[in-house]
């Protein structure tokens, strides 16, 4: 082979492992975008639980703890 050949070949290689890199980049991103997605998704389920638990009145709260307290037996 000749020197020039030799360059083309080069460089073709060296465009095939870019290409190569770019797509196992595009999946990761596409997997790390979902992921990112699925933990948005649970933090906003988390607020959401966390509001409906602010919205009932501390007292309540209190009275269905003992309710459910005052109904468990003890196994032996």
């Amino acid at each position: 082979m000749d020197i020039k050949q030799d360059n083309i070949e080069r460089i073709q290689t060296q465009i095939d492992m870019i290409r190569q890199e770019s797509r196992a980049l595009s999946y990761r991103i596409e997997r790390m975008m979902e992921q990112r997605k699925a933990l948005s998704e649970e933090k906003n389920r988390l607020k959401n639980r966390l509001e409906a638990v602010n919205a009932i009145p501390t007292k309540e709260l209190i009275e269905g703890t003992n309710e459910a307290l005052s109904s468990l037996t003890i196994r032996t």
